[in-house]
């Protein structure tokens, strides 16, 4: 069960040493209040972090700078399968997401056997089945194109 969030500081890639001033790498912890298991997480091009709770069934949303995060879609600790906006949309093992160049939102919900897309305004739409049962294990990504790709485990 993980229920912490963490930046990285990392060393610079190119020579494998320290960022000036920055010492050792580091972690940084990301305030989620209430994140009780871990089942993804993406920031968008504003830097703010989107972390799927596999229990709680719901997207929260931390802004770079503010002291904790809230809740973006979903109903704390209520599962289902509804779309709709924030709290009036209900998930069901949110499981792995993506954020891609525009902003919006890309959640399997592994519960459902769902591909969910949440915009910028938290209004979620179910988009896509998945081929069918899905491992809350499986991996979404966006690439710079805004394709989506899916990894899951075969049943």
């Amino acid at each position: 069960m993980a229920n912490r969030v963490f930046r990285l500081r990392p060393v610079s890639a190119s020579t494998n040493t320290p960022d000036a001033g920055m010492g050792q790498a580091q972690y940084v912890p990301i305030p989620i209040n209430g994140l009780a298991d871990a089942g993804g997480v993406c920031a968008d091009l504003s830097e703010n972090i989107y972390v799927t709770d596999l229990e709680k069934h719901v997207i929260y949303k931390w802004r770079r700078g503010a002291p904790n995060s809230v809740i973006f879609a979903g109903a704390y600790g209520v599962s289902g399968m509804a779309d709709g906006q924030g709290a009036n949309a209900r998930f069901n093992v949110p499981s792995s997401i993506a954020c891609d160049r525009s902003g919006v939102l890309w959640v399997v919900d592994s519960g459902n056997s769902k591909i969910r897309r949440i915009d910028q305004n938290g209004n979620v739409f179910t988009v896509a089945d998945t081929p069918g049962p899905v491992s809350p294990n499986v991996v979404i990504a966006a690439d710079s194109a805004d394709k989506l790709y899916v990894v899951d485990e075969t049943p």
